[in-house]
């Protein structure tokens, strides 16, 4: 019988059913809200991604923003695969053009709202621990953007220099962006989210050395802390 049969047949005292009206309500708004939080998914390839993994949480719970992490060191090392795209000061970069340097990247997007800005604070952190390596060019930092649409040079340039940024952060054309993502194994997909536009995509650092060689290959949100000491290997002995 609904609640407000109830009432009317006095059955209940009407605070008692406001009662249950209101922890009705706050069920509902959270059984939404984390219906919305879900989303994306990975297959390593930047192809659809198998059915099984359709779930972030489920089949890769680093996209969904989930701080599961996995660290692989390479014996012996891959190519690292090369690109070519635009810096936010809008120079054209690749990684044949920092050979030389060891070079640190992950994808990220400037209006990011969930894991993007803990791998920010993260390059902000080694920029400061390797200052004299990054201020020498022996340590590169890269940001690859996953929202190259959204993210146009003039909008990387402000998101770097608010935050006191020395870091490369690239963007492209679409198809050049996909072209990269496809080749780091980096999962991409758009969705709206109430007003939102929410990019899930997948959370990987590589640590390359100064010939283009990937060493390190982590998935995940890493700290800085976890990262210096590779960091600081690969410095000393490529």
């Amino acid at each position: 019988m609904a609640a407000e049969e109830l009432v009317k047949e006095g059955s209940f005292p009407k605070k008692v059913v406001s009662g249950v009206r209101f922890v009705f309500l706050v069920v509902l708004a959270l059984g939404l809200l984390f219906a919305a939080s879900c989303g994306g998914t990975e297959d390593g390839k930047g192809g659809e991604a198998p059915v099984p993994e359709q779930s972030p949480a489920v089949g890769r719970p680093e996209v969904a923003g989930k701080q599961v992490v996995s660290r692989e060191k390479l014996d012996p090392p891959e190519p690292a695969p090369d690109f070519n795209l635009t810096n936010y000061t809008g120079e054209r970069v690749s990684l044949n053009s920092l050979r030389g340097k060891v070079v640190m990247i992950s994808f990220i997007y400037t209006r990011c709202p969930e894991a993007c800005p803990l791998l920010t604070s993260a390059y902000l952190r080694l920029q400061r621990e390797f200052q004299e390596e990054v201020d020498r060019g022996d340590l590169a930092l890269v940001f690859i953007t996953t929202d190259p649409d959204y993210d146009t040079p003039a909008r990387l340039e402000k998101y770097t220099q608010s935050r006191g940024g020395k870091w490369y952060f690239l963007t492209g054309e679409e198809p050049d962006c996909q072209e990269v993502w496809r080749r780091y194994g980096i999962y991409r997909e758009i969705t709206e989210r109430l007003r939102d536009v929410i990019v899930y995509h997948s959370y990987k650092i590589f640590l390359i050395d100064r010939n283009g060689m990937i060493r390190y290959r982590y998935i995940g949100i890493w700290s800085a802390s976890d990262l210096i000491p590779d960091v600081r290997e690969v410095l000393l002995s490529s």
